[in-house]
């Protein structure tokens, strides 16, 4: 494979092309290096791949955010010399990005100091005006990027990684958005370059040739008015110049309407990025977003888009990902599902990151899965998401592990999450979790329904029920039952519901089946495609067809706010689907009565009717936990997972069964 062959990256030799970015983590909340951290990339390292990029890392206290690692002072160059020992010494070569958010830091985490930019504009992401800076602040900033290099060197890291991304102090200079300086650090092309420029070269005057010099590259800012392709193939032409070693290629900025690592971007639909800025530079680039598969990677490579490919939250989901596809276990490889759960929603929040499919992600340093001291007879009761998990944990611990599914296949609800749009990787789970059942030896038993009587029969030490939740029923009275239907009688698309849809209940159930059921009637990617090529429309009459479905759908939602329950990465991307989909959305509004002919509901004392031809309830999931109650009681040991427990999202669903499998 391509992916595997070695490659030289400034004065790195490379095993292999799999690199890891930079990913706020919070972990270090005083910005010293811990074992929380360095086992975690222990981890990484020790899975394959051949370069891992610490970070974002500090240059200073202005620029930085919460949790982030620290690099702007000596104080913190121990810890990070045993970050880099680790690294390297577990098979990776390593590196670390140099942070400066500019305008994008909120003043809540400097202290109460207004944050400095290369012109007062506020961006979406803060709402605050930045400071307007000074040439004495430019050189001070210039000097904090090489100073925290020369530490990054002295603590022993391979390389060294530049930020000029995501809408990042170098971007804003860059970006005639941004930058209304009528200086030489404004104005014209070359003037709004020469920040980006002059840090570089003052970087790559402290690291010398030794220590290999990256730039993270925005491939395309996404923002009207900003700079596209064009000019970051031309930006990275200047740095070359001055002395980047390789270009680590990306997509827009954090403000931007473009989906940058939601499920709604195709895998590796990033790619021509890479390969715009390969084209116009002579060193390697590296390719980025949404890579989460080996043949993705493979495919970028071959076709000469890139020379590397970076996995970051893949590798988070999976740190053995590399060597699994070296050794041909790509069945095995527990692939990212783009849910954002517990990454990016994480950092928006300011909490530490984790994952929704490997619950040791950000535990390594606390959770062993060791051999269990007395094994025992176990029995997993549903197939879901917990109890594959809990199965394969208790199996891969040494338990005799059997697993009874009630009906004919196993996965449980994510069949159904996996049906609107942007959640296709959602079956990825079900692959890798079946398949780990297999390596691990459980006992499958599909249609085999539990009751107490069987399971005592059965004669188990440990009982483990994950038998799930079922849709709730509708909060109010029901005059016709055969225009209702719940949220996965919708998505499954085994019904015509009509002209005119309902649905009741405006979180994030409502909202992705509201969204697949105004899509339909709208053209596919195929069609979109075959229309733009041959022109056969107009790309703003293709546009209009996207946009047209044969449904009109409205939601109601009884509190505030719509799709409240949704990660902040991904809530605004479907919010603008529903808007450009033309879904109408009505919150605080309650459901008072479900009749023949639609929906009767009440907003603030008005009462108004809703002509439906089907109602779709999406009002939350009941557990299905009878047999918990009636299993007290018996001699077994006996532990209530996922939402047998209470219905939540994926990422407690897997977490919840490992850690019961750690416990039996």
């Amino acid at each position: 494979m391509q992916l595997f062959k070695p490659v030289k990256v400034g004065s790195m030799d490379l095993k292999n092309r799999i690199c890891m970015p930079a990913i706020h983590h919070a972990y270090t909340p005083d910005g010293m290096v811990n074992d929380k951290l360095v086992e975690y990339y222990r981890a990484r390292a020790e899975g394959g791949a051949a370069f891992i990029t610490v970070g974002g890392c500090t240059v200073d206290e202005l620029g930085g955010g919460p949790a982030m690692i620290g690099l702007h002072e000596d104080k913190f160059i121990p810890g990070m010399e045993r970050l880099a020992s680790v690294i390297k010494d577990a098979g990776a070569y390593a590196g670390v990005q140099l942070y400066q958010a500019g305008r994008y830091t909120h003043s809540i985490m400097t202290g109460g100091i207004q944050p400095i930019a290369p012109s007062p504009i506020a961006s979406r992401l803060t709402r605050e005006e930045p400071r307007e800076m000074t040439l004495e602040d430019i050189e001070t900033v210039q000097e904090n990027f090489a100073a925290a290099a020369l530490r990054a060197k002295k603590a022993g890291f391979n390389a060294v990684e530049i930020i000029a991304s995501a809408g990042y102090l170098i971007c804003q200079f860059l970006s005639p958005l941004t930058n209304q300086r009528n200086d030489e650090y404004g104005g014209s092309w070359e003037n709004r370059c020469r920040f980006g420029v002059e840090v570089v070269k003052k970087v790559k005057e402290r690291l010398g040739e030794d220590v290999t010099l990256l730039v993270r590259l925005s491939g395309n800012d996404y923002m009207p008015g900003s700079n596209t392709n064009e000019e970051a193939a031309a930006f990275a032409v200047e740095l070359e110049k001055a002395g980047v070693d390789c270009f680590n290629v990306t997509g827009g900025w954090h403000e931007t309407r473009v989906p940058q690592i939601t499920g709604d971007l195709p895998r590796g639909g990033f790619a021509y990025l890479a390969r715009g800025i390969k084209e116009a530079v002579s060193v390697p680039v590296i390719a980025s977003n949404r890579i989460n598969d080996p043949g993705v990677a493979e495919k970028i490579l071959r076709e000469d888009q890139a020379d590397l490919i970076n996995m970051g939250r893949p590798l988070i989901a999976d740190p053995w990902l590399p060597e699994k596809t070296r050794n041909g276990k790509t069945g095995s490889i527990r692939k990212c599902i783009a849910c954002n759960q517990g990454c990016l929603d994480m950092v928006f929040t300011m909490q530490e990151l984790h994952c929704a499919v490997n619950p040791l992600a950000g535990r390594e340093h606390e959770v062993n899965i060791t051999n269990a001291e007395s094994p025992a007879k176990v029995l997993v009761v549903g197939g879901g998401p917990a109890g594959m998990q809990a199965a394969v944990t208790a199996a891969s611990r040494g338990h005799q592990v059997t697993l009874w599914e009630k009906e004919g296949q196993l996965g449980g609800q994510l069949h159904y999450a996996c049906l609107p749009p942007g959640k296709q990787e959602f079956i990825t789970l079900v692959d890798y979790l079946r398949n780990r059942l297999e390596e691990t030896g459980v006992k499958v038993e599909l249609n085999r329904e539990a009751s107490r009587e069987n399971i005592r029969d059965f004669g188990a030490d440990k009982v483990v029920l994950a038998s799930g939740a079922v849709s709730s029923s509708a909060p109010c009275p029901v005059e016709d039952e055969s225009r209702v239907v719940n949220a996965v009688e919708a998505l499954k698309g085994e019904i015509n519901p009509g002209k005119n849809v309902v649905v009741v209940g405006g979180g994030a159930v409502g909202c992705e089946t509201a969204l697949a059921v105004s899509r339909m009637g709208t053209p596919d990617a195929e069609t979109v495609k075959f229309l733009l090529e041959n022109d056969a429309e107009t790309p703003e009459k293709i546009k209009e067809l996207m946009h047209w479905g044969t449904r009109n759908v409205t939601v109601i939602e009884q509190f505030k706010g719509i799709g409240k329950d949704i990660g902040m990465s991904t809530r605004w991307v479907i919010i603008k689907c529903l808007r450009n989909m033309g879904v109408a959305m009505h919150d605080r509004t309650a459901v008072k009565k479900i009749t023949g002919e639609g929906v009767l509901v009440e907003k603030e004392g008005e009462e108004t009717f809703f002509p439906a031809d089907t109602v779709v309830l999406a009002v939350g999931a009941t557990p299905v936990n009878r047999l918990a109650e009636e299993l007290k009681e018996e001699q077994f040991e006996l532990h209530v997972t996922g939402d047998a427990s209470s219905p939540r999202k994926v990422t407690e669903a897997i977490k919840e069964g490992f850690d019961a499998a750690l416990l039996l």
